[in-house]
């Protein structure tokens, strides 16, 4: 049994790759940012807490309300990042096409203001 397969030779590239507008761009930059920062801040909440809890030698009074004052202010830094990620806004910018023209002043037909 013989089997005929047809090749077809399109010149340049058929389907060129779909490039990312500048919106786009910024989305991810800023998504993938905030997701270092995200990391970096969970990191240093954790090793905190760790060294609060878990710690084999006894702390100093002053150590531990120094660790107390950092946990309750990452408390306020964690929850501006759980805000961000399950908010739901998007930080697109508008384009300037869809913005709508400044509307012009009313001037009205019967001018019945007094000039001296």
């Amino acid at each position: 049994m013989e089997e005929i397969i047809e090749k077809k030779t399109i010149k340049g590239n058929p389907s060129p790759p779909k490039k990312m507008s500048v919106n786009e761009q910024i989305t991810v930059a800023r998504f993938y940012g905030r997701l270092v920062i995200s990391f970096f801040a969970f990191g240093i909440f954790l090793y905190i807490v760790h060294m609060m809890l878990i710690a084999d030698v006894e702390m100093a009074q002053s150590s531990r309300d120094l660790l107390n004052i950092l946990i309750g202010s990452f408390i306020s830094v964690i929850s501006g990042i759980a805000t961000f990620y399950f908010n739901g806004d998007s930080d697109l910018m508008e384009d300037k096409s869809q913005q709508h023209p400044n509307p012009q002043p009313i001037v009205p037909k019967d001018d019945t203001s007094i000039t001296p």
